[in-house]
């Protein structure tokens, strides 16, 4: 009877034990500008520099600002960062719903929109972030663009 108590004693610290292990994820936040200036509106990702290390995660950036909560968080790591945001072009395209070839009066119109952050910052991205245990997880980025470049 002492042998199964302590059985079932040990399985119940193991449980614990592995339960706090099992949420290692950690809340990540940050800055992002362009050029010095908070971006307006955008999104970051996290995804990990080696496939099958770590987690993935994102936020959208809001006034230069984003903030991954612990739930959704990262688990310790090496991260490649991406960085996207879009702006109208002032230019009209039909947004694709209905019949192609209906008239122009009974299409719906939306304003067309470019990247603008340029491909070394999302698809052919050199940012990195090291997520630790333990250490604040503030992780910034000063995106270098030069006024009125885009990302063509």
């Amino acid at each position: 009877m002492l042998r199964v108590a302590l059985l079932v004693a040990g399985l119940i610290a193991a449980a614990a034990f592995a339960g706090c292990n099992r949420s290692t994820r950690l809340p990540v936040s940050g800055t992002v500008t362009i050029d010095g200036q908070p971006l307006a509106s955008g999104e970051i990702a996290f995804a990990p520099a080696s496939p099958g290390q770590g987690s993935s995660a994102g936020a959208a950036i809001e006034r230069g600002k984003y903030s991954i909560s612990a739930d959704k968080g990262l688990l310790p790591g090496d991260y490649k960062v991406s960085i996207h945001a879009f702006r109208g072009t002032g230019k009209k395209t039909w947004d694709g719903m209905g019949e192609p070839t209906a008239p122009e009066s009974q299409k719906k119109f939306v304003e067309q929109l470019e990247q603008y952050v340029p491909p070394r910052y999302n698809e052919a991205t050199e940012l990195t972030a090291s997520i630790r245990s333990g250490k604040s997880s503030n992780v910034n980025f000063d995106l270098q663009i030069g006024s009125g470049k885009s990302a063509k």
